[in-house]
């Protein structure tokens, strides 16, 4: 049964695959159907210059096992669909809003929450500022879109030290000067639907720095980024969290890339070291081959968790959660229409394990999926 629910998910994505690459002029035909979304365009008109709607759709299939209890657990999965606009105001004003729709359960309830729900403004000189609901960039793949994710999901140190929770009310500034990008954001740390919590839990910064160092190594690209999150009190939502480090770097060069990923969380109960390393290739212009070795340790007990689908797998009762944690991925993408239309597969191992060498999770996960984004 297993076997069959793999291949007829692959099927009807490949099926997919050649009806559209099997088109003349495939990417007018993608330009086409991707410029849809825009309803209404008009640069003489002072109020309403641009009005669009975005979104996403991501459907997968998913198999995960855990050696040490047995288990095991596969199951399509409409993992996010979300829905909204953008327009552009008075020339310089961007108002942007989508809500997380939800597609389990039948679609009930069909609204979950909203998500990105902000005012933007970019200066002359290239400063913008946001103010709302946003996403709070930290961490390799915490500051990454779930739209441009080389892999099926964000690394374990997204969930472990990156908040979890993507969206906070709150004001950010970035920017690029002198050859240095910039960003520094202020939020509230509550997790409500809308905005009617903001500003009733603690607050928290952050603060990110970054230079492409390319013409010092004759290279593509060599970025380097340095991450700073910090709280101002214990009335956070994540109140066992005194702040977070991380040092992130992109190296490119002809087809090769390396991105990786150092950082590091003080809590109260003990800290955590977590790195990342994930090299990936491009073989063709649309077909890539990627590996991503992640590791975390932790000096407190039972800080470290798995991600979303290991964690639906029976675990311990008591603790469901470990001192160290390890996880290798492989996986091959082929993007159609770049990060707006791609196919994604990844195989992965993972182990989390107590201090005594107790393991909690030991097991192998494939994941294969679709990501659509307007």
């Amino acid at each position: 049964m297993k076997k069959l629910k793999i291949l007829t998910f692959s099927q009807c994505l490949l099926a997919f695959a050649f009806s559209v690459n099997g088109q003349s002029e495939e990417t007018s035909t993608y330009d086409r159907l991707w410029s849809k979304v825009s309803l209404y365009e008009n640069e003489q008109n002072p109020l309403i210059r641009k009005f669009s709607l975005t979104g996403r759709l991501q459907g997968e299939y998913h198999s995960f096992d855990n050696d040490v209890t047995g288990d095991d657990h596969d199951d399509y999965d409409w993992r996010r669909f979300r829905f909204g606009f953008k327009a552009t105001l008075f020339g310089d004003i961007t108002l942007h809003s989508e809500a997380d729709l939800g597609l389990e359960n039948e679609g009930k309830p069909l609204y979950n929450n909203l998500t990105d729900t902000y005012f933007s403004w970019s200066t002359e000189n290239g400063v913008k500022i946001k103010l709302g609901k946003q996403s709070t960039p930290f961490t390799l793949d915490g500051s990454t879109s779930s739209k441009k994710l080389h892999t099926l999901e964000r690394s374990k140190i997204a969930s472990n030290i990156w908040f979890g929770q993507e969206y906070f009310p709150g004001i950010s500034v970035s920017g690029f000067k002198n050859d240095i990008d910039y960003f520094a954001g202020f939020y509230s740390s509550d997790n409500a639907p809308e905005f009617d919590h903001a500003f009733k839990y603690g607050k928290f910064g952050i603060l990110s720095v970054g230079k492409d160092y390319s013409e010092n190594f004759n290279l593509e690209k060599s970025y380097i980024r340095a991450d700073i999150m910090i709280q101002d009190d214990d009335e956070m939502k994540y109140e066992d969290w005194n702040g977070a480090y991380s040092f992130v770097t992109k190296w490119e060069n002809n087809d090769w890339y390396l991105w990786t990923d150092l950082s590091y969380a003080d809590r109260k109960d003990g800290d955590v070291w977590a790195i990342q390393l994930m090299p990936f290739y491009d073989i063709t212009d649309k077909t890539q081959v990627i590996f991503c070795y992640t590791h975390l340790d932790s000096s407190g007990e039972n800080q470290l968790k798995t991600s979303r689908w290991e964690s639906r797998l029976p675990q311990d009762p008591k603790v469901g959660k470990g001192d160290n944690l390890t996880e290798y991925f492989f996986g091959l993408n082929h993007f159609f229409y770049g990060h707006k239309l791609k196919w994604q597969n990844g195989i992965q191992y993972t182990e989390l394990g107590q201090a005594d060498g107790t393991k909690e999770y030991d097991g192998w996960g494939y994941t294969t999926a679709f990501r659509i984004s307007w």
